[in-house]
């Protein structure tokens, strides 16, 4: 196993009648992991720095947990529960005219300078919810939307040397916002990732 650095930020909203619903972005960096506690901390702020800004007030960045293993098993070596004491951080994007459903979700993807074993293409992608739907197109994203998360998706280009997979030390070569809303199915909250021994 090789020393990666991963962080799990998860993040808190209301769907349906659940008003603690959970879901989460983890992301890859390039470079190793922090040395210490202080400097996960720096790196998981300026990760919401960034997330902040495309999320509206009713999310919440309740929790984030650190990783420096490659291994998809591997327990978290650091952690932050922002509910204690709280309040936890909320996002600071004005609230969309026309707000997502809790499961409806934008897509932003990161082209890695690698393909795959059938030639292909390899991407990274993440899902947002609570962004905006265009007013008169309900399939497209609000255009003012997706170009705050187009900001989102180069400034993350930038953070502790730049996005990498979990599996491979790749380098990001474009980067592009699907103009389309899709769906991220959301789920009861499970078990806790694993504490490190």
């Amino acid at each position: 196993m090789a020393a990666v650095t991963g962080l799990t930020m998860i993040k808190q909203f209301t769907y349906r009648a659940e008003t603690q619903e959970e879901w989460s972005n983890t992301y890859h960096f390039k470079l190793g992991p922090p040395g210490d506690a202080p400097s996960w901390q720096v790196l998981a702020n300026d990760v919401w720095a960034q997330e902040k800004n495309v999320l509206p007030n009713t999310v919440h960045w309740v929790r984030a947990y650190g990783y420096s293993s490659d291994d998809p098993n591997a327990d978290h070596v650091w952690q932050v529960d922002n509910t204690i004491p709280g309040p936890p951080p909320s996002g600071s994007m004005a609230p969309p005219v026309r707000p997502m459903a809790g499961d409806q979700a934008a897509c932003i993807w990161w082209r890695l300078d690698r393909n795959n074993s059938k030639g292909k293409p390899v991407y990274l992608r993440k899902y947002l919810h609570a962004g905006g739907i265009a007013t008169t197109l309900p399939d497209e994203l609000d255009p003012g939307y997706g170009t705050l998360l187009g900001t989102y998706a180069g400034n993350m280009r930038g953070i502790h040397g730049g996005l990498r997979s979990r599996s491979h030390d790749d380098n990001v070569t474009t980067t592009n916002v699907i103009p389309y809303v899709t769906t991220r199915t959301l789920k009861r909250r499970g078990k806790r990732p694993k504490t490190s021994s």
